[in-house]
């Protein structure tokens, strides 16, 4: 990892940052850079843990982000052939910070010591307007690790609502990162009756059979579906949570489901992949397959009873009440200098990680 200035106009209250920045593939620096000054009603948060997202950032540490090489239009909503975003890329979208300054209109609005979580990159520091942190202000004795996992817990919570888990079901989450962990128990809250978690990691396993999800171990002999199967009888699943961002991981959540079942896919499926042949079970047992999202301009498919801010303040509440176990997902803490150490064993070492977080220590 390198350590560079960014060159950016100064001002005498602006205050000094380092971020993480990918500026290419597997290659991840801190760059150090000034805020701009705080405004009248913005707020000063300095960051106290964030958490990396092994899919989306990990992509784009490859170099297998689909829009680095398809050119995204917002209006068409469709990729075009072309250049797509380039490098450097700020990664992160989980951050918790606390506030230690407030600008003069922002006085009661926020507190200096409140923790605020953030759809922000990584980065020791960050200036907010006060409104979207009083929005984003944790309770009163919330573990600011704990909170890492709000906004994936959303993720998961719109990939059960997207599956339609009905009370009584039997569903099967393939991938058992953060995200697939997170989705098995709330489809289990969800009503149900079993949840069959498939992975090809034992720690990841391990640790879903210890939050009621039934293992099935991907990297053996034996076939994926047949085994589902021997867990649900021979009609297959009713529900298939697709969380492994694999083509061949998409095929199996296919594969073992029921007539008319339903997948719906959490994860983003990046570069050229194969295993997925929609000629099969696909197209034979008629499965419906959904793509959930909870961002990037989607609506909810239940809005408006359902928008972002309440599938964000319930995947919350769920997160804080204990309903959703987060205590036993985090495997690694990195001091923010170390980013470099933490993609490096999220990308050479992924059978040792579930959740991997930077920590921002004085």
């Amino acid at each position: 990892m390198t350590e560079t200035d960014v060159a950016q106009p100064r001002t005498a209250h602006a205050p000094p940052c380092s971020r993480i920045m990918i500026t290419g593939p597997g290659q991840v620096e801190i760059v150090r850079e000034h805020l701009p000054a705080l405004g009248l009603d913005d707020v000063y948060a300095e960051s106290v843990v964030s958490g990396i997202s092994h899919g989306t950032e990990m992509a784009w540490v490859a170099g297998d982000a689909a829009a680095l090489h398809r050119s995204w239009d917002p209006q068409r909503r469709i990729f075009l052939d072309g250049a797509g975003r380039d490098f450097p890329v700020a990664p992160g979208y989980e951050t918790i910070a606390r506030v230690t300054a407030v600008g003069e209109a922002a006085v009661g609005k926020v507190n200096i010591g409140d923790l605020v979580t953030l759809d922000r990159p990584h980065g020791t520091a960050h200036i907010i307007p006060a409104d979207a942190a009083a929005s984003s202000r944790l309770p009163t004795g919330i573990d600011a690790e704990r909170a890492v996992f709000f906004i994936l817990a959303r993720v998961a919570l719109g990939g059960v609502h997207d599956a339609e888990v009905r009370l009584g079901d039997t569903v099967v989450v393939v991938g058992l990162g953060t995200v697939g962990l997170l989705a098995g128990q709330l489809a289990r809250l969800a009503g149900a009756a079993k949840v069959i978690g498939v992975d090809r990691y034992p720690l990841r396993l391990d640790t879903a059979d210890s939050l009621g999800i039934t293992p099935v171990h991907a990297a053996t002999a034996d076939d994926v579906a047949v085994q589902v199967r021997k867990l649900c009888g021979p009609q297959g699943a009713d529900v298939a949570i697709e969380a492994s961002g694999s083509y061949r991981g998409l095929h199996e959540a296919i594969r073992c489901v029921r007539v008319g079942g339903r997948v719906a896919t959490v994860a983003s499926y990046h570069g050229d992949q194969d295993g997925l042949r929609l000629g099969e079970e696909y197209h034979r047992n008629r499965i419906t397959l959904v793509s959930s999202m909870t961002v990037n301009g989607c609506p909810q498919r239940a809005y408006p009873a359902w928008d972002l801010p309440r599938l964000s303040a319930s995947a919350r509440d769920l997160v804080i009440s204990g309903h959703v176990h987060v205590d036993s997902l985090v495997t690694h803490r990195f001091p923010f200098s170390e980013a470099a150490k933490a993609y490096r064993l999220i990308a050479q070492r992924p059978e040792e990680t579930i959740k991997v977080v930077l920590t921002y220590g004085k």
